[in-house]
């Protein structure tokens, strides 16, 4: 059964929805009707079921969302509310981060990539520690090297590590944006493919070597900006997972606990659950209208929406103060304004 558990993810994880077709779902149907001997739940994917370790019976991830109480205080930004769809990837990046190995997320603008490695990286033990890192389309394995070796110490001889008995993760963002050579890759992903294949690179200044320890890899990246790709050399050290969009039913838990957490002490009105879940569904609804009203083309080519514009209505509505909006009319009008600002000043 774990065979099984793993096997459907080692083949099945970098799958997604390109031109169309929704490659998940072809795998998931075809996965159920070849191996026909291993009874998978016939409701939903095969991606949607993990293994239960003491029962070794197929459980729905949905299952195990663990559900979090959100302060109004903190930022959306700081806070990561786990679904369904994001529990599985958690899962294995846990378990990518205690084998010290890579792991790559790849997905569309807003998917939600860096929002789920920031996630994990803020629940991991004191004795990890992170460095984020954004690529860029002029960023070169010199400016790279020295935005990494900034988190490092020198220890005996030529190694070189994270400061005491910390292990350190970097986290590189759109890592397939730095320019292109002649020769199809760059002088970033080059230096990172040399420290995955040989744990060193070199200290510029005095051309000695430097052994890297106690350091690994999370990389997130955009199959449609950039260079597209990455080299192939590199792409293969990495366990890849495809980031889609979060279904209807994760945006409504990941909307509702961030405007449950911050009207449950207003007005009665505004902290039923019915007039928030209203209020959650007319965004939801406008988003899908806009998306498809408005398609990006040559001459609007910022007609681009994604969960962000979403997201920034709620950070809108989450700065209203109960003093100020006593009534759901008040608040009513508030979520128009916020939608007017996002999608409405971006229209031309």
């Amino acid at each position: 059964t774990y065979f099984v558990f793993a096997a459907i993810w080692a083949f099945g994880s970098a799958f997604s929805i390109t031109d169309g077709i929704d490659y998940r779902k072809n795998f998931s149907a075809w996965w159920k009707g070849k191996w026909a001997s291993i009874k998978l739940p016939t409701k939903g994917q095969v991606f949607d079921f993990f293994v239960e370790k003491g029962t070794l019976k197929w459980v729905a991830w949905a299952q195990v969302v663990e559900k979090i109480e959100f302060v109004s205080t903190t930022s959306m930004d700081a806070v990561t509310v786990p679904t369904g769809e994001t529990v599985s990837i958690a899962f294995y990046l846990e378990l990518l981060v205690a084998m010290k190995k890579p792991a790559l997320m790849v997905g569309l603008a807003g998917a939600g990539k860096t929002a789920l490695v920031n996630g994990k990286l803020r629940s991991l033990p004191e004795e990890y520690n992170s460095c984020s890192i954004n690529f860029n389309f002029y960023t070169g394995s010199a400016e790279f090297q020295a935005v990494m070796e900034g988190q490092l110490e020198k220890k005996a001889g030529r190694n070189y590590g994270p400061p005491g008995a910390q292990k350190l993760i970097y986290f590189v963002d759109d890592l397939n944006m730095p320019q292109l050579d002649v020769y199809d890759t760059s002088t970033a992903i080059s230096l990172l493919r040399q420290y995955f294949e040989y744990q060193h690179w070199y200290d510029l200044t005095k051309l000695q070597l430097r052994v890297i320890q106690n350091c690994q890899f999370m990389c997130a990246m955009n199959p449609t900006c950039g260079s597209f790709t990455i080299n192939p050399r590199l792409q293969r050290h990495f366990m890849v997972f495809a980031i889609g969009f979060p279904g209807q039913e994760a945006l409504m838990t990941i909307f509702s606990t961030f405007l449950n957490g911050h009207v449950k002490d207003f007005d009665p009105k505004l902290a039923d659950v019915a007039f928030q879940n209203k209020v959650i569904q007319a965004a939801l609804e406008l988003h899908d209208k806009v998306s498809k009203a408005f398609r990006k083309t040559a001459a609007n080519f910022h007609y681009e929406f994604s969960i962000r514009h979403l997201a920034n209505i709620f950070k809108g509505l989450l700065m209203s103060d109960s003093a100020f909006f006593p009534t759901p009319d008040k608040f009513a009008a508030l979520f128009i304004h916020e939608a007017e600002r996002v999608y409405g000043d971006r229209l031309v």
